[in-house]
């Protein structure tokens, strides 16, 4: 005879938030349980039981510890407008485990530290252009040139984290339709898709900056040609602070505006080939059909290559800067064990080991 699994009654509002967070509709998660929907429907609605070895795998489909199950509540991840170009699609799983994960860090760092988003109080109402000019002013920005993308970006993580204390961090969003997203708090978070091309993350870094200088949080697929007004100030602010008109148009004229002089450019402005063209194409440097010809010739050509991943750098990329240098300083005060922050950092412990 079969032993039965036995069945374990828990909280519904927390079973069914659960699921929510990890942005599972009933019929997905039935097909991944192997739970049947009416079963998960009765049990959200508090008619039956989940029995031990279901909760067991629910906890592992989740991504959360099985004692979140047993809580009196769970808080529900916060609500970000969606600014996606598809917004009728249903917002990824993976998505909202990052957003877990960015509202969690950002919590436990302004726990430990007490550090806050700092924002300078720029007028309300401005251009892109003048909002562009007024952080250049503030931040100094003083970035390598002639260097790998990748250094730059790293360049403009630091410096924004130093500056204006705001998270930067990369994650697995494994979604075409999600490129960044920003959630505004005390300790404010910006996350990147780690899976991008440096190029392409520092112009959705900046793009992100934009909402949190507009006081704004939300989800982006950020294309370089967006047609609802938010989006479309946030790539002109973006432009505008990394390719700043005069710069940009004297190093034009110094190496020119092909596809292989701009690839030269990456090397000084950090971005895509695509948003230089999309620069040079406002600045009335070429033409709309010039624009549209190298569309047309290089249409999903912008992707990341693979190739070995570097997972120390990896890991680091995924807390961030700034969340390493705060639990560094309270694991060194005595406040966290090394536990603690491997779990607050979501790192192994051979790298938490070199970071501490």
């Amino acid at each position: 005879m079969v032993k039965r699994s036995k069945k374990i009654h828990l909280k519904p509002d927390v079973l069914k938030t659960l699921r929510e967070n990890a942005g599972y509709d009933i019929k997905i998660l039935a097909k991944k349980s192997g739970i049947s929907e009416e079963k998960i429907e009765k049990v959200e609605r508090g008619e039956d039981d989940f029995t031990i070895k279901q909760v067991k795998k629910l906890s592992e489909i989740y991504m959360v510890p099985l004692a979140a199950f047993f809580s009196d509540e769970v808080t529900h991840l916060p609500s970000l407008p969606d600014y996606r170009v598809n917004r009728e699609k249903r917002i990824p799983h993976t998505v909202n485990i990052a957003i877990r994960r960015a509202k969690y860090l950002s919590d436990m760092v302004h726990e430990i530290s007490g550090r806050k988003t700092t924002i300078p109080n720029f007028p309300k109402n401005i251009t892109p252009q003048e909002l562009a000019e007024r952080l250049r002013n503030y931040l100094k920005p003083k970035a390598p040139i002639k260097v790998p993308p990748s250094q730059i970006l790293d360049y403009y993580k630091n410096l924004i984290e130093k500056m204006l204390n705001i998270l930067v961090i990369e994650y697995p969003l494994k979604a075409d339709d999600v490129r960044a997203f920003v959630i505004k708090g005390h300790l404010s978070v910006i996350v990147l898709n780690e899976s991008d091309e440096a190029t392409v993350k520092l112009f959705s870094l900046f793009h992100e900056l934009g909402h949190i200088l507009q006081n704004e949080t939300g989800l982006c697929s950020i294309t370089m040609e967006e047609n609802e007004e938010e989006e479309k100030y946030c790539n002109r602010f973006a432009a505008e602070f990394l390719m700043p008109e005069n710069e940009f148009r004297m190093w034009v004229q110094k190496y020119g505006k092909d596809d292989d002089s701009l690839k030269k450019l990456q090397r000084i402005f950090g971005v895509s080939i695509h948003a230089m063209k999309i620069r040079l194409l406002n600045l009335g440097l070429i033409s709309r059909q010039e624009y549209e010809e190298f569309k047309r010739r290089v249409k999903g050509a912008e992707r990341r290559s693979g190739g070995r991943k570097n997972w120390e750098k990896t890991f680091k990329n995924r807390a961030g800067n700034l969340a390493i240098e705060e639990v560094k300083k309270a694991y060194k005060r005595g406040e966290l064990s090394i536990h603690e922050s491997m779990e607050i950092l979501d790192m192994k412990m051979k790298y938490i080991e070199k970071v501490l």
